[in-house]
């Protein structure tokens, strides 16, 4: 009885501290505070529920990692959908976003080592998985792994869309029958899964371009998904001026970071249009 307390009290950590936020609050909320704890308390492991919680999501990671892997090696689009299905990256991602929107530094700061050592973990099995099994370093890459070496703005404008469907998925129960759509079309796993591979077949700057489109995806679903927080009310009315710059800081370093990854893209998507026209002018 007294552990099931603790793991209760423990579990209404977030929901208390947006009691508090919600407290002196102005006006009308577009959100229920109802709405918005059961929200949070969805994203948000803590007490000990965190430590199942990180079992189960390494877990998860490691087996859509090495269904990935495998799935790209032997070039089956089929077998790298069902690793992105698989994927446990978009509770952390979310919760990152959530994080920025209510105004939690702390929190935002350990999701973001989450996400980093989940990245290194991902990327860490994608290439100790040919080194195990001995694959030689001069065989043909697979279409499948190419296919991810090529970022554009499209997949920018694809990732941004992706953040608005799964904040909407967050916020409304009816929408869940969306989720599989929004993991096999923001494609976190896989692009990761190709920059370890690449890594080890010593094509360093394929690496990079697959690892590009990965943060691509990262950071644009934060910021859209965000956005959509903050845009229905998820944020709570305060007089804090403090709460307030801290959201506005996070909001702005996040923008950043997206623009940082969108000027190359918009090059290279630039440089392309442009080379297709001249391939038509020279046709014609």
């Amino acid at each position: 009885m007294k552990d099931s307390n603790h793991r209760k009290n423990a579990r209404m950590d977030i929901s208390k501290d947006a009691e508090l936020a919600t407290k002196h609050g102005l006006g009308r909320r577009i959100m229920s505070h109802e709405q918005r704890r059961e929200i949070l308390n969805e994203l948000f492991f803590e007490g000990e529920e965190r430590m199942p919680y990180v079992r189960q999501f390494y877990s998860l990671l490691a087996i859509s990692t090495l269904i990935a892997s495998l799935g790209l090696m032997k070039n089956s689009t089929a077998v790298v959908i069902g690793a992105m299905l698989l994927s446990p990256l978009m509770t952390p991602i979310l919760a990152f976003a959530a994080s920025l929107v209510m105004g939690w530094p702390v929190r935002s700061g350990r999701l973001a080592i989450r996400l980093v050592f989940a990245t290194l973990f991902v990327f860490g099995l994608a290439y100790l998985l040919p080194l195990v099994f001995r694959i030689p370093t001069n065989v043909v890459i697979p279409a499948e792994v190419l296919e991810r070496t090529n970022p554009r703005m499209g997949e920018l404008l694809i990732a941004l869309s992706a953040g608005i469907a799964a904040a909407l998925m967050l916020l409304r129960r009816e929408t869940l029958s969306i989720l599989p759509g929004v993991a096999i079309a923001v494609a976190l796993i896989p692009p990761l899964c190709v920059a370890g591979l690449l890594v080890y077949f010593k094509e360093y700057a394929l690496a990079w371009n697959a690892f590009v489109l990965y943060a691509t995806n990262l950071v644009a679903i934060i910021l859209t998904a965000g956005t959509v927080l903050l845009l229905t009310g998820f944020k709570p009315r305060v007089k804090d001026l403090k709460l307030n710059l801290r959201v506005a800081a996070g909001m702005t370093m996040i923008t950043f970071f997206v623009a940082l990854v969108a000027v190359p893209l918009g090059i290279r998507s630039t440089n392309d249009l442009r080379d297709l026209h001249d391939r038509q002018v020279a046709i014609s």
